[in-house]
């Protein structure tokens, strides 16, 4: 029994694996399309952001239902394909010499569209094939590999921006994402039998947001994120342009200034569970968000010459090894103290409001870099993080030793609604 659940997850952690290396190629080509290829502005840069990460916003909510409703692994697969096909359209554009800054908006909203089914399912699904007492050493790894394809994957994507350009780049995110599917398909365990469940719609989502906020714990660690995500994105919105145009980076030395700092969040991956055994749970989670909160504050005091690079790294290190050891911790107390049967549903109502932050921040990013100037909006987006871990520091979380003493909270609602799937 053991082995096939180590068997199952294997298969999953290869493609997630594979397809997190895409991802990080995918974050810094796309961006470099639209300047380098489209010569985008902030604004324009502000939108494509906004977009990406809207369909979380329009979609989320009626998607975790539909999720709660369906066999995950299918709903994996099919969004990993349409990732695939959404993104490996953008090179064959280029090729063709009919890419237009719309297309790249319109092809990043229809990633973006199949992206919110994945990651909602994805969260959903891995504690359907993974033991409770075996999920932080799951997220641990996942979170590693997250890790390691952020130090791996930058350099590789600045390399081929500057061998093929940055649209062909693009094409190894589409690979990763056929990658993804397989692992999926090869997973033999099958979900519990879902059955139908006649609440309207409208009030299954509502259970999702009751849930989510009647609990201290998710309140807490939902305030941090989205908090988080509207300052982050202000940052990573018009990171690129001013690495390019303010501190004269090519895209190969911006690839490796990423992939060296992200060798702090495989570090926090690594040694967070260690740490929270030791100090425990909640002190962990504070120290790690304060220490994240504090390293981005170096990002806007750059300035071009010998030191910019090296600054930028470290900064960088920092800040990815304290969010990477928190978010591990984050994600198992939501796996925890969630019922599986509401999962999908307070998953996304969970996202909706932590990732419907980032194309508010997007458009921030650039209104602001076009009125405050790049370094301007650096200085906003990284003073405002000094404020997002509040959220951890005054919750019952602080206290928390250990995920054993952790208790589901739901309201009455949420304890007796009709089951989506078998107990």
């Amino acid at each position: 029994m053991a082995e096939g659940w180590r068997r199952d997850f294997n298969f999953v952690w290869a493609g997630e694996t594979a397809s997190l290396v895409g991802t990080q190629v995918y974050q810094l080509a796309m961006p470099l399309t639209a300047v380098l290829t489209l010569d985008a502005t902030p604004a324009q840069l502000g939108l494509l952001g906004a977009l990406t990460f809207a369909p979380y916003v329009v979609l989320g909510l009626p998607v975790g239902v539909l999720v709660d409703r369906r066999q995950r692994r299918g709903v994996l697969i099919l969004s990993s394909l349409g990732q695939a096909l959404s993104i490996g359209a953008i090179p064959l554009l280029a090729a063709l010499d009919l890419l237009t800054f719309g297309r790249l908006l319109a092809l990043a909203c229809a990633a973006g569209t199949a992206r919110v089914f994945f990651t909602i399912a994805y969260r959903s699904y891995l504690p359907a094939i993974v033991p409770p007492e075996h999920l932080t050493g799951a997220n641990s790894r996942l979170t590693a590999s997250e890790s390691v394809a952020e130090i791996g994957g930058p350099g590789l994507g600045g390399a081929l921006v500057q061998l093929v350009g940055a649209p062909f780049a693009l094409l190894v995110d589409a690979v990763s994402y056929l990658a993804s599917a397989l692992g999926f398909s090869a997973v033999r365990k099958r979900e519990k039998a879902v059955l139908a469940d006649p609440a309207p719609l409208r009030s299954q989502v509502t259970q999702g947001f009751r849930f989510t906020f009647s609990s201290a714990y998710l309140r807490a660690t939902l305030g941090e994120a989205a908090s988080y995500n509207l300052c982050w994105q202000i940052v990573l919105t018009i990171l690129t342009l001013f690495a390019v145009k303010e501190l004269d980076m090519s895209p190969g030395t911006l690839g490796v200034v990423l992939s060296v700092g992200a060798v702090g969040a495989l570090l926090g991956a690594a040694f967070t569970d260690r740490l929270a055994h030791r100090v425990g749970l909640g002190r962990t989670l504070v120290i790690a968000a304060v220490i994240g909160d504090l390293a981005p504050l170096l990002l806007p005091v750059a300035h071009r010459g010998t030191w910019a690079a090296p600054l930028l790294a470290f900064a960088f290190f920092v800040q990815g090894f304290g969010i990477t050891a928190c978010n591990v911790h984050t994600m198992t107390i939501r796996q925890t103290v969630t019922p599986e049967r509401l999962l999908g549903r307070t998953n996304a109502a969970y996202l909706f409001v932590a990732l419907g932050m980032k194309p508010v921040g997007s458009l921030l990013g650039g209104w602001l870099g076009t009125h405050l100037g790049l370094r301007g909006a650096l200085v906003v987006g990284t003073v405002g993080l000094l404020s997002t871990s509040l959220f951890l520091i005054l919750s019952p979380l602080r206290t928390v030793r250990t995920l054993d003493s952790l208790r589901p909270e739901p309201p009455e609602e949420a304890r007796t609604a009709t089951p989506t799937s078998t107990p």
